[in-house]
């Protein structure tokens, strides 16, 4: 049994999300709660976000996100949604812009997925960036390292704890170090039978 701090009731640990950056592995306020604070949210700034939805596609020739491979939320949104969809068929995923994380696995745990292609610098291997902005909320982050974004190749998948990320702005993984990742790296054998379907119906 756990105490929610926000509504204060004593409900049993299944009605809490967990989270393994915790004490007792579980979320400070029950699912009820933090499902309530999503709708106020959602409902509050729901102009506000759908203000972000079309400075997006205004700034970027108007086009619809599956059709602008150069807009920021490409990869991140319109992509691993498709490929989480697949990959994790119980998962309920959250809405666009949702704060702090993209779903919920069918474990309860919150995950953020993060995405980035393939980049060069001068004297440096290849290496690929996750924006991790110091994101306290979720329970795992999801990152899909990707060729680039014309052919959708899924190079690496890792699922990393949250509480071994989220006191970093960003997570840079090189060529050279990644088997510093190994024990978070995961089959993406699903994920790519997924992107050569989206490339098939294209």
């Amino acid at each position: 049994m756990k105490k929610c701090s926000k509504c204060k009731m004593v409900k049993p640990d299944s009605e809490f999300s967990k989270n393994a950056s915790r004490k007792d592995g579980l979320h400070n306020w029950c699912k009820d709660c933090v499902k309530e604070y999503d709708k106020t949210y959602r409902e509050t700034y729901r102009e506000k976000l759908n203000k972000c939805v079309r400075e997006h596609h205004y700034k970027h020739g108007s086009k619809p996100m599956s059709e602008n491979k150069e807009c920021p939320a490409y990869l991140g949104c319109y992509i691993n949604e498709r490929i989480l969809q697949h990959v994790m068929p119980n998962a309920v995923l959250m809405d666009y812009c949702n704060p702090g994380y993209d779903l919920v696995c069918g474990k309860g745990y919150l995950v953020d997925a993060k995405a980035s292609v393939t980049r060069y610098e001068k004297n440096k291997g290849p290496y690929w960036n996750f924006m991790i902005r110091k994101n306290t909320t979720p329970d795992y982050f999801l990152l899909t390292a990707y060729k680039d974004r014309e052919s959708l190749d899924i190079c690496h998948m890792w699922l990393i704890p949250g509480s071994v990320v989220n006191d970093k702005m960003g997570v840079t993984i090189s060529l050279s170090r990644i088997h510093k990742w190994d024990e978070y790296q995961i089959d993406h054998t699903e994920a790519l039978s997924c992107v050569t379907e989206m490339k098939a119906s294209a």
